[in-house]
């Protein structure tokens, strides 16, 4: 007997995604939001602590915050 049309049409829950970009030099972290383009090892922006160029060492998502 087939699925009832409630069950077919469950909530999809909307992730949040993330992206780390981390300083090799000072081991500074920063979250922020994910763009397209971003990928693992790619090039970030200058480290707020101490001037260097930082890469993406993590992407990953999260639910939204429950309410």
């Amino acid at each position: 007997m087939p699925a009832s049309s409630s069950a077919v049409h469950e909530k999809k829950i909307k992730y949040n995604v993330f992206t780390i970009e981390e300083c090799p030099a000072c081991s500074q972290k920063t979250k922020r939001s994910f763009q397209a383009g971003d990928y693992v090892t790619k090039e970030g922006a200058k480290c707020a602590k101490c001037g260097n160029q930082t890469r993406i060492s993590l992407i990953y998502a999260e639910p939204p915050p429950k309410t």
